[in-house]
């Protein structure tokens, strides 16, 4: 039995317009394997996203102390 639930699968639409991006970008993303996307329907043309997996997406900025090491940031 799945627990997911109608609201946390996005379509490609939802998806662009949480990240302001275009449909076309988000589908780049799924042809990359950047984005996790699963097909349904016999015919495979309904497309969703689990929201998990665009949230897995989201990584923080790296500072610049991060990279240099601390005390070394100009």
């Amino acid at each position: 039995m799945s627990t997911q639930t109608p609201s946390s699968l996005l379509t490609v639409a939802q998806v662009a317009d949480e990240l302001n991006c275009s449909q076309d970008t988000v589908r780049r993303m799924i042809a990359r394997g950047e984005l996790r996307a699963f097909r349904y329907g016999s015919t495979s043309r309904l497309i969703r996203i689990d929201r998990r997996d665009l949230d897995r997406l989201r990584t923080p900025v790296t500072m610049i102390s991060d990279v240099l090491g601390s005390g070394d940031a100009a």
